[in-house]
């Protein structure tokens, strides 16, 4: 403390000549650390001026600088903050306002209360004096003790006597001192040659004063004479000063009286000076102009000059009524009447914008553009709604001024805009999502009656089948697609009217259309299932031009639905000031005094600000486009009513765009609308996949007739193919992937389930034929997710394969295999090759008469039997895969006559036995039954 007393004092308070004497260091009441220093300090000249200072360390480096000063004279409360003798190391400091501050410890905070005590008694008059509250009272005695002005001069002098400073040592004594203590060094280990050292340099310094006295006696008589005569000088002068203060005592009282009433003017003439200031600066920001107030009362809201002068004159309005008054000039009659004039303007003018804005946005609510069916007649567009933001911005500033002025009628212009456009928006919206929806049913009606496509090329019986109709429903049919035609070529009528026709149109077409295409639909995998035509649901071309048509469709509503609601919220963004910030998107709890300054708490109320707009925007968006999101699931469920796999391309159209709006981290209406409907076509996805795995599952074959290729294996391929061209590059292709593994692990099971159930075709074949389909869509379409099945597949393949082959090739060389397999038994016994010739069982006559037994001609006439019976088992459709079959029978046979070869050739050398065909006659005989069949 002493030394940041004296670095104080050095560098800040001696150049003001000022001595310190009162120093604590406080911080913010509640805090931790020190944040700055309170001093009390005097004025070294006459009359001394006390003052208290706020000092303040620094950023960089040890110097200090003042932060704020205040005279003693203006301190009028010190607050102590010591109840009950509880102890405490805050206080209160009262000025012009409050401060409230922290000592770092009790005892330097009552020595600093204690130094203000006794300046305050000594230095102010009673009229002046602070009070002194929660202070303990034996701080104030003992500073009371400690002097007091009532006392007399000595115990002031003594009181400013205590207070002063020590006197520091000059340069030149510290130097002596210094030169005194080396010569000394010796004087603690030999005190006594000290002492003899200084008595002897004692008597030197004696003898030469007495010399130098006896030599100057002569000078010394002089200057005695000298003084004498200076004596009588200072006498005279006295006594002549004695006179002249006894003429000016009279005059110091008069100069004295005058000096004080110069003080009172000087003061009087300044408090007039700055009233006058206070007054005209009150009056000038209290103005304001009769054109501006004649703008508020009269202007024309409908034209852009009286709007633009009613915007300039409620911007005049509000920086005049956001004045800060000084305190008390606020009860002045003049200021209340000017403040209760523009708290009538702001009234009136803001019922003449809410009453005016109502009426516009009622009227736009209720306009029913009838270019629109124009635009929805000849393409599938939305009415734009920029005339009306082009025609409302001009108000922009002005519904600024009302969220500021008047928040209740806002909000109530806000809940009318909402309310208006929803009923405008829902009409336009349902009349776009009908004249979709009828697009694509009037296709399909004229499709179903003009017998295009490839479904209406068939036979008149066929289309009965396909769509069975009695002649009333074939009649009524043909009456609706008129009245349709007819509604479509009177489009440039009544909105209204159009409107009712459409509803009423649609309403009797819907279900029929609808039926119409669904049983077409399922017609066609009917068919292909019972046939096993390469034709499939997935595939026709028909169906693929249907659903191109509806996901081209469905796009576009999409293309169109987006720009409008966001071309909407755009305009609510800027026309209602929704990214303003406003007492609304203040955190909660927050307050100015409280406000976290830093980094963090900045972030933080940044964040809820945004998300306050978001919420808000969002809000207002569902208000008006309430019907969207329904309408929006309506064709969701449309498109899934005319045909399941229409999912698919909905999931892939909405998944996208709504990972395009979770890259941007877009919390919009839209994105909501988007997710919801997302979550509906995902449902209706795994509800697809669901019942297509439970078809699998439940499928069956005909025990009466060859299996081939089952129809569930070609619908999977077929399946896949069509998702592969719709999920290419998708961002959805994880779903897709997992409906892949779930629907072909149920191909598994059902392969191997249905395997035995026929009685024409081996169960090894029914399995290796339907795996080495799978294998071969999975090589060509190369999908990642599904190359463990892709393995799994091929292991299968090649285990029923390899299993078919060995049974149905069997041994054809029966008796001969018999024979060398007794021969491998002896071997392995332990005879040895060459004695296997001289056994009885095993002796060469007995192996020629077994080579006898199969000439060339039995062996291919036992091939030829064996594939005839390949034939019957597999697939018509599938040659490729029966030559396949037929090369590794002839591997086989070619191993075992190999076999045979090495026996004879180890067993009985030198006997010349050979069979009776050769691997070339082996060759021929594959090659030849393969060529005659």
């Amino acid at each position: 403390m002493t030394a940041i007393k004296h670095a104080l004092q050095r560098d800040l308070f001696t150049p003001q000549d000022e001595r310190l004497l009162g120093v604590v260091h406080i911080g913010k009441a509640g805090g931790k650390k020190k944040k700055a220093i309170i001093c009390a300090s005097v004025t070294t000249e006459r009359p001394v001026e006390v003052f208290i200072s706020k000092i303040k360390r620094a950023e960089k480096g040890d110097t200090y600088k003042k932060q704020k000063v205040w005279h003693l004279k203006e301190l009028k409360v010190v607050n102590g903050k010591e109840v009950g003798g509880k102890e405490s190391t805050e206080f209160d400091l009262q000025f012009e306002k409050n401060f409230k501050w922290s000592a770092t410890s009790v005892g330097e905070k009552h020595n600093f209360l204690s130094c203000l005590w006794k300046l305050c008694h000594r230095y102010l008059p009673r009229q002046q004096k602070p009070a002194f509250s929660n202070v303990p009272q034996s701080i104030l005695e003992v500073a009371v003790a400690g002097g007091d002005t009532t006392r007399g001069g000595s115990t002031a002098g003594a009181d400013d006597d205590s207070l002063e400073d020590y006197q520091a040592l000059t340069e030149q004594e510290e130097t002596d001192l210094e030169r005194m203590i080396t010569e000394c060094e010796f004087a603690i280990s030999d005190a006594e040659a000290f002492t003899n050292s200084l008595s002897k340099d004692l008597s030197v310094l004696d003898g030469q004063n007495i010399h130098s006295i006896m030599g100057s006696e002569a000078q010394v008589n002089s200057l005695m004479v000298l003084l004498d005569n200076a004596l009588a000088e200072v006498s005279q002068i006295e006594s002549r000063l004695d006179e002249y203060d006894h003429m000016v005592g009279g005059i110091a009282t008069q100069m004295g009286q005058m000096k004080n009433q110069e003080s009172f003017i000087q003061i009087t003439n300044k408090n007039h000076t700055r009233l006058l200031e206070q007054l005209d600066t009150l009056v000038v920001q209290l103005d304001l102009s009769k054109g501006h107030v004649k703008a508020l009362r009269e202007s024309d809201l409908r034209t852009d000059s009286g709007i633009e002068a009613c915007t300039s004159a409620a911007e005049a309005l509000q920086e005049a009524m956001e004045v800060e008054l000084p305190k008390g000039l606020s009860k002045l009659n003049a200021v209340k009447e000017q403040q209760k004039l523009f708290h009538d303007l702001r009234q009136k003018f803001a019922a003449r914008i809410f009453e005016h804005l109502n009426n516009v946005f009622m009227r736009q609510g209720s306009d029913q553009p009838g270019a629109s069916l124009a635009k929805q007649a000849s393409g599938l567009k939305l009415p734009k709604h920029f005339p009306y933001h082009r025609d409302l911005l001009p108000y922009r500033q002005l519904i600024l001024w009302l969220k500021v002025a008047d928040k209740t009628k806002y909000t109530q212009l806000s809940t009318t805009y909402t309310q208006s456009l929803n009923k405008l928006y829902t009409q336009e919206i349902k009349d776009f999502m009908a004249t979709a929806k009828q697009r694509f049913i009037q296709q399909a009606i004229l499709d179903v009656n003009s017998g295009s496509g490839s479904l209406q090329s068939t036979s008149h019986s066929t289309l009965s089948l396909a769509v069975p109709m009695s002649s009333e429903q074939k009649s009524r049919q043909k009456t609706l697609s008129k009245k349709l035609s007819s509604s479509i070529r009177n489009l440039s009528g009544s909105q209204q009217s159009l409107s009712k026709e459409k509803r009423k149109i649609f309403g009797s077409t819907q279900s029929l259309a609808v039926k119409a295409v669904g049983k077409k639909l399922r017609f066609g995998h009917k068919k292909r299932t019972l046939g096993g035509s390469r034709e499939s649901l997935a595939t026709s071309d028909f169906e693929l031009s249907d659903r191109e048509k509806f996901s081209s469709t469905f796009r576009e509503v999409l293309n169109e639905l987006e720009p409008t609601c966001q071309d909407e919220e755009v305009f609510l963004t800027k026309f209602f000031h929704l990214n303003v910030e406003s007492a609304d998107t203040m955190m909660p709890g927050g307050s100015d005094d409280e406000e976290d300054d830093t980094d963090q708490g900045i972030a933080s109320r940044k964040k809820y600000q945004e998300a306050q707009v978001t919420k808000e925007i969002r809000r207002m968006m569902t208000e008006i486009f309430s019907v969207v999101e329904s309408e929006l699931l309506s064709l969701v469920a449309f498109g899934e009513d005319l045909d399941p796999l229409n999912s698919l391309n909905m999931l892939v159209v909405i998944g996208q765009r709504v990972s395009q709006a979770q890259q941007v981290n877009d919390g919009s209406f839209l994105a909501k609308m988007l997710g919801n409907c997302l979550i509906e076509v995902k449902r209706n996805f795994d509800n697809f996949i669901k019942n297509k795995v439970r078809m699998v599952q439940e499928s069956h074959v005909s025990k009466g007739k060859k299996c081939g290729i089952l129809p569930f294996v070609q619908d999977f391929e077929d399946f896949v193919g069509l998702a592969e061209s719709i999920f290419r590059d998708s961002g959805r292709r994880t779903d897709i992937d997992k409906a892949y593994s779930t629907l072909i692990w149920a191909v598994f099971e059902t392969i191997e389930r249905v395997s035995g159930d026929s009685q024409k075709t081996p169960a090894e074949v029914v399995m290796f034929e339907n795996y080495h389909h799978l294998l071969n869509c999975l090589s060509s379409l190369k999908i990642a997710a599904l190359e463990n099945e892709k393995k799994q597949v091929r292991v299968r393949y090649n285990e029923n394969f390899n299993s078919y082959v060995t049974t149905m090739l069997g041994r054809p060389l029966e008796k001969l295999s018999n024979f060398f397999e007794g021969v491998k038994q002896v071997i392995d016994g332990g005879l040895r090759p060459e004695e296997v010739g001289f056994q009885l069982k095993y002796s060469k006559q007995e192996l020629r008469k077994c080579i006898k037994e199969y000439s060339g001609k039995e062996v291919k006439k036992g091939l030829e039997s064996v594939y005839h019976k390949i034939v019957k088992h597999t697939s018509e459709a599938d040659h490729m895969l029966l030559r396949v079959v037929w090369q590794d029978m002839q591997k086989e046979f070619i191993r075992q006559y190999k076999d045979f070869e090495d026996l004879i050739a180890k067993c009985y050398a030198g006997s010349q036995i050979k069979l009776e065909f050769t691997i070339d006659d082996v060759l021929n005989y594959f090659s030849d039954i393969a060529l005659a069949q």
